[in-house]
């Protein structure tokens, strides 16, 4: 035989759990005097982070020639950067592509291959002496130039000091022109242009690919600067 009270005590509970969240709505306060304030700060940083791109390319009928050729430029590209222990440097990119002729039946006359090595570095000096030795056989890709991830977050700290500053003393603005004693923050967001991954906000500066069994001259390198801003958006209510 089935509790009374048991029965009476879960139809309670179930009933205020039906009716809980219309009453949570009911007795909900709407919020006035609210303000939507925005403030932000920006600043140049010094670009202290180098990644340099050079490529190896050939032709050849036979593939495995072809293959001997590429793998020889490049085994010679690494034991060139070897002393300069100050690049970080990685081999990427091996592809290969048939190639034809131009009549309507397209011929396979021969083969193309392309492999390509980074660098990265802070030491400005020694990537340029490197780049210039490593041209008597590869081609530059392309030299980009950017801030450090730390450099930029070191930034970002300061310029976020710098918003916060500006928010509040327009909150202070806002009080003052409204006649009121007081404000209080209701929220605050704060959103920074660093990037999330490898890839950094680079400002890149190409260099014209070139083949020359002439001493190639070293590349002419200007560090830059890069942009680091930071915004403020938030909420606050006079009082």
């Amino acid at each position: 035989m089935l509790n009374v009270r048991s029965v009476c005590l879960a139809l309670c509970v179930a009933s205020f759990a039906w009716v809980s969240p219309v009453f949570a709505q009911e007795t909900q306060q709407p919020v006035y005097n609210v303000f939507s304030l925005h403030s932000e700060a920006s600043a140049e940083v010094d670009n202290d982070l180098m990644i340099a791109t050079l490529m190896v390319e050939a032709e050849d009928r036979d593939p495995a020639v072809l293959a001997s050729k590429v793998n020889s430029a490049m085994s010679w590209a690494v034991n060139v950067l070897r002393p300069f222990g100050a690049l970080k440097t990685k081999t990427r990119d091996y592809q290969t592509y048939p190639r034809y002729d131009s009549s309507k039946n397209r011929k396979l006359i021969g083969w193309r291959a392309s492999q390509s090595i980074q660098i990265e570095t802070d030491d400005f000096e020694a990537a340029g002496k490197a780049i210039q030795k490593l041209q008597e056989r590869l081609q530059v890709k392309g030299i980009q130039l950017a801030a450090k991830p730390e450099t930029r977050a070191a930034a970002a700290d300061e310029l976020i000091n710098e918003a916060l500053s500006t928010f509040k003393k327009r909150a202070t603005l806002v009080q003052r022109n409204m006649g009121a004693t007081g404000y209080k923050i209701l929220d605050v967001n704060i959103q920074s242009d660093q990037p999330n991954g490898p890839m950094y906000d680079m400002a890149a500066v190409q260099y014209e690919s070139m083949r020359s069994s002439a001493m190639v001259s070293e590349p002419a390198i200007e560090a830059g600067t890069s942009r680091v801003s930071v915004q403020i958006y938030g909420r606050v209510q006079l009082d």
